[in-house]
Order: C-alpha cells, then sequence, then structure tokens
C-alpha cells in the first residue's frame, strides 16, 4: 500500500511538473527583456509601434474578453494570439497586467502578461572628427547642425546643454538655442575638448558628444564671422561669402566648404555664392572660412520661416532674422530649449547599405520617399 502510495505522488508530480512546464511555454517568445514563468510574461511595445503575443501549441485563448478589457492596448485577440499597440507614449505609464484565460483541452489557466511602453530611441551625439580651430581669446560658435545630434522625438526642438570644457584652463563653454559656444581662454594654446549632452522632448539625455578643438595664437589678420539667421523665401535663401565673414587686413577671404543642412539643399559655389533649398521649416548648416594666410574661422546660417501677416514674428526670439544670439542664458542640469530641430535617426531600410545607404537618408531627410 505504501508503495503504491509512492508511486501515485510520482505520478501527481510529473502530472504537476508538465502542467507548469506547459504554462511556461505560452510565455511569449523572444519577448525583449522577457523573464517568462508559470503563466507569465513581460511584454514591451515598441515606441508608437505593435507587437503580439503568440501562444504556443497546444495551448489556446478561451475568452478573448477578459484581456481586451484589461486594457486598450490591447487592440485584437482570436485563439492564438494577442495584438497589441500603442499610437500614444507616456513615459509615465506603469506597466499594465493584462490576463489571458488558457486551455490546452485537459487544463484551464491564467497566464497574465505585464505589458509596458518601450520608450523611444535615446538621442545621440556623434560629431565629426574634424578638430575645429580657434584663436585664443575668440569665440568658436557651433551651430547645431554641426554637433552630430540624432533625435527620434524633437519634433519641440528637445535641450542642449554645455558640460564641461578639459583641461579647464581652455576656456568657457555655455549652450544657446541655436549654438554650443565656447569661449578660448586668452592665455591658452593648445587642444581642448568640448563636452555637451542633448535631450529629447520626454528628458531623455543623449550620451556625451564630444568636440576637439585647438585654441591657437593668432598670428595673421584677424578673421571675422557671422552667425546669420536669414528668413526663408518660398523655402529657399540665396546667401554670399560678404555677408558671412570678413579681414581686418589686405588677407584675401575664401569660402572653403559648406556644412550639411539638416532639411534641405545646399549649394556652394568657390566664387562664395551660397544656394539654400528646403520645405520651408526652420533648418541650419555651417560654412567653414580662411584666409589666404591660413586663418581658419566657422561661420553659420539658420533658416527661418518668412514672417506671415504684418507684423508678424518669427517662430521664437532666438530664430528673427539678424544675427544668432550668443549671449550666455542659464544653463542649469536642463539645459536650453533648442531652436532647432535636430535630424532624425535613420531607419534601417531591410538591411541596405553600401552606396543605396547615403542615398536613402538623403532621400528620408528630405521627404523625398
Amino acid at each position: 500500500m505504501g508503495s503504491t502510495r509512492r508511486r501515485l505522488g510520482a505520478a501527481a508530480l510529473s502530472m504537476l511538473l508538465a502542467v507548469l512546464g506547459s504554462v511556461a511555454i505560452a510565455a511569449p517568445a523572444g519577448a525583449a527583456g522577457s523573464a517568462p514563468g508559470p503563466g507569465a510574461g513581460d511584454v514591451a511595445i515598441p515606441y508608437l509601434g505593435s507587437t503580439t503575443i503568440d501562444i504556443a501549441a497546444p495551448w489556446r485563448i478561451t475568452d478573448c474578453q477578459t484581456p481586451v478589457q484589461a486594457s486598450p492596448l490591447v487592440v485584437g485577440c482570436d485563439e492564438r494570439s494577442i495584438s497589441l499597440a500603442a499610437p500614444e507614449y507616456d513615459p509615465d505609464a506603469a506597466a499594465v497586467v493584462v490576463p489571458v484565460p488558457l486551455t490546452d483541452g485537459r487544463i484551464t489557466t491564467i497566464a497574465e502578461y505585464r505589458v509596458s511602453l518601450e520608450a523611444p530611441e535615446t538621442p545621440s551625439a556623434e560629431p565629426a572628427r574634424a578638430v575645429r580651430p580657434t584663436a585664443a581669446g575668440t569665440l568658436l560658435r557651433l551651430p547645431i547642425s554641426e554637433l552630430g545630434i540624432e533625435c527620434a522625438v524633437c519634433d519641440a526642438g528637445g535641450r542642449l546643454r554645455a558640460v564641461a570644457v578639459h583641461p579647464a584652463e581652455a576656456g568657457s563653454l555655455w549652450a544657446t538655442p541655436t549654438h554650443l559656444v565656447f569661449r578660448a581662454a586668452q592665455g591658452y594654446a593648445g587642444p581642448a575638448e568640448l563636452v555637451y549632452r542633448f535631450a529629447d522632448d520626454y528628458g531623455a539625455w543623449s550620451p556625451e558628444g564630444v568636440i576637439q578643438a585647438s585654441v591657437l595664437r593668432s598670428t595673421g589678420a584677424p578673421l571675422v564671422t557671422s552667425d546669420l539667421v536669414v528668413a526663408l523665401e518660398e523655402g529657399g535663401a540665396e546667401l554670399s561669402l560678404e555677408q558671412l565673414g570678413f579681414v581686418l587686413g589686405d588677407d584675401e577671404l575664401v569660402l572653403v566648404g559648406c556644412g550639411t543642412a539638416i532639411r534641405g539643399q545646399l549649394r556652394c559655389d568657390a566664387d562664395g555664392s551660397i544656394e539654400y533649398r528646403g520645405d520651408g521649416a526652420a533648418d541650419q548648416f555651417a560654412v567653414q572660412l580662411a584666409t589666404a594666410g591660413g586663418e581658419q574661422a566657422l561661420a553659420s546660417v539658420t533658416l527661418v520661416p518668412a514672417a506671415e501677416g504684418e507684423g508678424a514674428d518669427a517662430a521664437s526670439d532666438s530664430l528673427r532674422p539678424g544675427t544668432a544670439p550668443i549671449a550666455k542664458p542659464k544653463q542649469g542640469k536642463q539645459g536650453v530649449a533648442s531652436a532647432i530641430v535636430p535630424r532624425r535617426p535613420v531607419e534601417d531600410h531591410h538591411g541596405a547599405g553600401g552606396l543605396l545607404a547615403p542615398l536613402l537618408a538623403t532621400l528620408d531627410r528630405v521627404g523625398a520617399r
């Protein structure tokens, strides 16, 4: 009799383990960050996207009303899967438990899935490796278009924060709504690292971006540059070399080249003429200038929509036609609100690479696809 009881106990234990193992299979396979347990699983819905919970055979869903009523994130249900979608994002939203009644024909149970919203991609700040020269005692004004920022959720502009200068004796650094500004110390000469970060509309900060600068002692006639704010006319603008800089002396001013606009198309000619064409939204680009004697400096152009109606102003005080502000606003850990919407990350077009990758990126940024 005792032997029979032991055999029955062993059989019951085997059945219990089989049940627990079967329920665990019902958890979402491959869910990012999941830690499936008996009848439980973690599911993250991609930012403004969708996903599904697939139920592995022999299990099936017995009642779709239960998960549908548990959360508006549940947008579809059948015996084998549950569809989830998040057309909006709330950074403060807590995970929602979605109960799912299951059966394998013999056993009925309820699997609970913890559904959360995946945050958007964190902004990135990866500037070009080019060294930025500047004369001791002068300002190096770097437009946001030159900071290598990409941001998935910066429709409101995001925020720019000046973090530090290394070494500290090289000068001071601050952010404006349109530029990162470095004042090189009068008595310093040598390399300097300018460290900054950028936050998206939800306050998620990028890793630190680092601009490599070189503080030089001026040997020739000073080269003076401008940071222009220009009103767009029918989505375009034309500028000349003389508007962007001049030399205090007899040296010749040379246009070395133009940077890349965030949204539009640029044409820079050797004669110093610059033509911009865009979609009418605010944009920005840098212009590298030099003298025949070897002095170098950076100018910038910030393009703003033309004012509509008599007496109308541009989108914000920092985007009025004229000269971009360089005064140091209140900084703090929250940085300064950006008046320039940075580039969006280029999506992966089914693994496209090689010669097609830059073409697809350009088409996306100008809205041609």
